[in-house]
């Protein structure tokens, strides 16, 4: 019997959106071992490399409470699943930001080793960044949008709604995070 063309489709399509960026982690990670510019760019600048770092965990825990704190006291089934949810929220939130934080440094590694930027234009946030705030955000990262959706936009809008101010609060210093890193990365 024959599948049915869209499914296949489908499947693939999702297939990627699951495995491309466990290959672009991977490919990153050996980048980083073997790349001397690379590493010596991350090693230059672990006062800003290791605060950011603690948002990202701080962050994935709060994306990890999220199903917790959502689901529990609903019902035994959904509490249940709340606190099954948790630790893949936790890890799978921790492995989206890390791998977009660190191929943004992995970029930015690049465009200094080269001396010049290594993507397209830039886009009009950046310039109203670079021009405003000083801050030269270089080339963005390349985002898996699936993992982020179900890993860090869903919890953060259960966080969001349980607990408005913590939920303002890290995503406040999510996004300016890069900002002060550019600005202090000169």
């Amino acid at each position: 019997m024959a599948g049915i063309p869209w499914q296949s489709t489908l499947q693939h399509k999702l297939g990627q959106q699951l495995l491309v960026p466990v290959d672009d982690a991977m490919g990153l990670a050996r980048r980083y071992r073997e790349l001397d510019a690379f590493r010596d760019y991350v090693a230059a600048r672990l006062r800003l490399v290791v605060p950011a770092c603690a948002l990202i965990g701080v962050t994935a825990i709060a994306c990890g409470l999220a199903p917790v704190m959502g689901l529990v006291g609903t019902r035994p089934v959904a509490a249940l699943l709340g606190l099954l949810l948790a630790p893949v929220a936790l890890l799978g939130s921790l492995f989206v930001l890390l791998l977009v934080f660190f191929s943004w440094l992995e970029e930015r590694s690049l465009a200094r080793t080269l001396g010049h930027r290594t993507g397209p234009r830039e886009h009009k946030a950046a310039r109203w960044i670079r021009k405003k705030l000083g801050a030269d955000l270089g080339r963005l990262p390349r985002v898996p949008w699936l993992l982020a959706a179900l890993f860090l936009a869903a919890p953060f809008a259960v966080l969001l709604r349980m607990t408005p101010v913590v939920g303002a609060l890290v995503l406040v210093l999510l996004v300016a995070a890069p900002i002060l890193f550019a600005r202090l990365d000169r």
